[in-house]
């Protein structure tokens, strides 16, 4: 089972699923437990129910999930994954390929990184042996094993495992019953959010689907919460996390969730609610971290440090990493970038990508942008965790984070391709958008892309002037020469705009029609120089260089006027000495 989680720390409340039983069921008591994270309580439960039904096969496989649930970073053990599949292995050889155990050791084999096509087969087993064999659902799947199967894939992180497999099974097996287990849809809902957050929507309507089933459903009230809690949507969170208290005040989780939204909005109500989650979890030591995070956000620095240092040296660190991104935050908060460079670096590179959270994400850029060359290290990090991440909100924001590092360190060309994916992604773009990519486009000496992005900029806004501008900058650095007819192109129809407001846009005319003059010196047009010189003096008259430099053009033009008569003298000249022909 998963571990709770913050939205802030690392800790990931794994997706449960709730196997329903009926209320007569003896492992009903055991598989809440699970469901509310009292995972300590569970594991004592299942040891329990074990020692009293040491052959069935359901019973084993609820006490191997347990025995997985033992962790901070909803990730199983080494150790807890060879206990559990001794307890499974050791049950199949004392039973055969029951079809509970199968699915255990499939949840198993998938932790140690079996090829998934090998992991399904056994599953199928599970699923034939299983089939009803009379009545009017003959031939049907067992829900029982189909809601095992569901939970296994629920379990798993969302890079291991085939979850569209169980999607399908637990799809399948909902359509061909009238009455269908709660647990059935809040697996598939955790599995759907496990192939994308674009999925978002599914996910809510299969624990809608499991309210309807049980209105007093309070984990699938949860789970909705959950997804509006990734969406800031605080009404909607609010209303569903109400709803799931109202159906039970036990499940623990929803208050941790109310205390990780609450964090940084209002530190009287994190600390209501974390009061109430400490009262209603199992009780362990490891719950001091919380209190010390609650110091560090309520502005009690010195004491959050001081317990989180206690935390460390009591060996913490090793069983609960997250611990690692607190002291980060207290050494970069009392200015101490290389401490706090020792733990986020390391919490960063080595805790599986899933399991990292934007703001720790957040935390790391902004330590180590600081120290030179990590630039490229970081980015690699952001782009698995665009990969990992199901909110759009979060990707947009690890795409920010990579902008801003780049930009920082005045790496405009990547931080160009950084928020043009951040822009793909927002699938829309605002006045600023079309600013800041022509603003990095100019900045990284991308001619090409600032005009193109210039000319996106007038479309969409024609009546302000920046678009016309970055346009003019991105010809120059085309027409370096001003002689392609790039730049000359540009400063025209920059021109068209700016004669809108002679008066306010007198200077940038007067240089534009400067950077004409200098198109017709390059190309010899000097009748046209004269023309723009013309034009200055209009906006400054009597200029001392403008009135110069028209001079110097109009001589030019006679110049190239007598050099063309003379040619045309000399060309006729030949033509009516040369020899007729008869």
């Amino acid at each position: 089972m998963k571990k709770l989680v913050s939205m802030f720390i690392g800790f990931v409340f794994v997706a449960t699923s709730m196997l329903a039983q009926t209320t007569a069921s003896p492992l009903a008591e055991g598989i809440k437990l699970l469901n509310y994270e009292k995972n300590k309580s569970a594991l004592t439960f299942f040891k329990e129910a074990v020692a009293k039904n040491p052959t069935d096969g359901e019973t084993i496989f609820w006490y191997g999930q347990a025995l997985l649930a033992q962790n901070y970073n909803g990730i199983p053990t080494a150790e807890a994954i060879h206990k559990t599949k001794e307890v499974y292995q050791n049950a199949l050889q004392a039973k055969g390929n029951d079809p509970w155990l199968l699915v255990g050791m499939s949840h198993v084999q998938s932790l140690e990184g079996a090829e998934n096509n090998a992991v399904k087969q056994n599953l199928e087993v599970a699923i034939t042996t299983t089939l009803n064999t009379k009545g009017k659902f003959k031939g049907k799947p067992n829900q029982d094993i189909i809601n095992a199967i569901g939970h296994v894939y629920a379990e798993l992180p969302i890079n291991i495992g085939d979850h569209r497999y169980a999607i399908d099974k637990l799809k399948e097996t909902a359509s061909a019953y009238e009455v269908v287990l709660p647990s059935i849809y809040i697996n598939l809902g955790i599995n759907y959010l496990k192939i994308g957050g674009e999925y978002g929507g599914d996910a809510v309507t299969a624990f809608q689907n499991a309210i309807n089933s049980d209105p007093k459903n309070a984990y699938a009230y949860y789970r909705i919460g959950k997804i509006y809690q990734t969406q800031s949507n605080k009404e909607s969170l609010e209303e569903n996390y109400r709803k799931a208290i109202e159906a039970d005040p036990g499940i623990a989780p929803v208050y941790f969730s109310l205390y990780t939204y609450y964090a940084d909005i209002s530190t009287s109500l994190a600390k209501t609610n974390l009061d109430l989650f400490l009262n209603y979890a199992d009780k362990d030591p490891i719950f001091e971290y919380f209190s010390a995070d609650y110091l560090y956000r309520s502005g009690q620095f010195d004491q959050s440090l001081q317990k989180a240092k206690a935390m460390e040296a009591a060996g913490n660190l090793t069983i609960f990493p997250t611990l690692a991104v607190l002291l980060a935050k207290n050494y970069d908060h009392s200015g101490d970038s290389i401490l706090a460079k020792s733990y986020i670096e390391p919490y960063i590179n080595n805790t599986p990508t899933d399991k990292i959270l934007n703001t720790d994400y957040e935390l790391a850029v902004k330590i180590l942008s600081r120290f030179s060359g990590n630039q490229s290290a970081l980015a690699a990090l952001l782009e698995k965790a665009v990969a990992a991440d199901t909110s759009k909100v979060n990707k947009l924001k690890y795409y920010k984070l990579g902008v801003d590092m780049f930009e920082k360190a005045t790496m405009y060309g990547d931080a160009l391709k950084w928020y043009t994916n951040l822009i793909n992604l927002k699938g829309s773009k605002a006045e600023f958008d079309y600013y800041k990519l022509a603003s990095l486009a100019l900045n990284a000496k991308n001619g090409p892309v600032t005009m193109e992005v210039a000319k996106q900029y007038v479309d969409a806004f024609p009546e302000k002037p920046q678009g016309y501008n970055f346009n003019t900058k991105g010809a120059a650095l085309i027409d370096t020469a001003n002689n392609q007819g790039i730049l000359f192109e540009a400063v025209n129809f920059q021109n068209q705009f700016l004669l809108k407001d002679s008066v306010k846009n007198k200077q940038a005319l007067i240089n534009n029609y400067y950077t004409l003059i200098g198109y017709y010196n390059e190309t010899k047009g000097y009748d046209n120089a004269v023309l723009m010189c013309d034009k200055v003096l209009e906006l400054v008259p009597n200029d001392p260089t403008t009135l110069q430099a028209r001079a110097q053009f109009v001589k030019n033009a006679e110049i190239i006027k007598k050099m063309q008569a003379a040619k045309g003298a000399k060309a006729a000249t030949a033509d009516t000495t040369a020899p007729k022909k008869n």
